[in-house]
């Protein structure tokens, strides 16, 4: 009587521990699935600084070039529309121009610093196919569970404060990550050298 008391005991137990750690296994969060699905054809490449703009398009489909107001500074990006882990993603690319082709744009687009962004010719961008990408950043429609980042990348090597919430620096992968709270709002790959 005794043992069988001490097995039903047992059974019973077990399968309240198997309950709880199959009901633990369902709140895991998933990786980004974009970060599996681009690694060859896009992050590596880009921390080999061997991305150019056409294997960007090529990649993520039609973008739009446009020039922009950096820190009162020209800079050239290229934007895109990914959907990817339930949501929209915008993924803007800067491509490298060295001071005499950004000289002729700036001229070409009679572009002034504070100015508001300036779609290019879809013409520019293919003449420019072969320029290198230096940084590509990815932007949720919605901010994403850090439980998610950390599911992607791990644990972050360095948290640096800023001005609104968090850096999360992963400097082997080269990218670094805006987080306020528990979410996270961007995503930047083409982090070089140390901090």
């Amino acid at each position: 009587m005794r043992v069988r008391i001490a097995t039903i005991l047992s059974a019973v137990v077990l399968s309240f521990f198997a309950l709880g750690y199959w009901m633990g296994g369902e709140d895991t969060a998933e990786p980004l699935a974009w970060q599996e699905r681009y690694n060859d054809a896009l992050w590596v490449p880009l921390k080999e600084r061997q991305l150019e703009l056409g294997t960007l398009e090529r990649t993520l489909g039609e973008g739009r070039l446009w020039l922009i107001s950096a820190d009162d500074q020209p800079l050239l990006v290229s934007r895109y529309g990914l959907q990817s882990d339930g949501q929209a993603w915008r993924v803007q690319a800067v491509v490298e121009l060295n001071a005499e082709q950004m000289d002729s744009l700036v001229q070409a687009q009679a572009w002034q610093p504070g100015q508001h962004d300036q779609p290019l010719s879809p013409a520019v961008g293919e003449a420019l196919a072969a320029q290198a990408i230096s940084r590509l950043s990815l932007i949720p429609a919605e901010a994403v569970d850090v439980e998610q980042i950390q599911a992607t990348f791990g644990n972050p090597d360095m948290r640096l404060e800023v001005a609104e919430g968090e850096a999360w620096v992963y400097p082997k992968a080269g990218v670094v990550i805006a987080v306020t709270g528990e979410q996270a709002h961007s995503v930047m790959y083409g982090l070089q050298g140390g901090l």
